[in-house]
């Protein structure tokens, strides 16, 4: 049984999952969350990308906070969460390129 296959199983109504065999719920699982982790990258990019054109202010809001609110029907602890996480992380060194470094000097 192949479970990483990345076909969905055709939308089954809420009556119809247990009659779901197991390969097509493992399936089903597996699509829905690569979807799901493409959504969310997409809307951190478009988060981002408003929030650096300063897409706010040219549409007659406040801050891309109270865009996200009105414009998403978010709560503006959601709103603000969406705005931290679509920023760009730094990336730290790992312990072991420290030790590297350290043992190079």
């Amino acid at each position: 049984m192949t479970i990483h296959s990345t076909a969905l199983v055709p939308e089954a109504p809420a009556r119809g999952w247990p009659e779901l065999a197991d390969v097509d719920l493992l399936r089903t699982l597996v699509e829905t969350e690569r979807r799901r982790r493409r959504l969310d990258a997409a809307m951190r990019a478009a988060v981002a990308e408003a929030d650096r054109r300063g897409l706010a202010a040219g549409t007659g809001y406040r801050d891309t906070v109270e865009l996200l609110t009105d414009l998403l029907r978010i709560t503006t602890h959601e709103a603000r969460r969406r705005i931290e996480y679509a920023a760009p992380q730094p990336r730290t060194r790992s312990r072991k390129v420290w030790r590297v470094l350290a043992a190079a000097s």
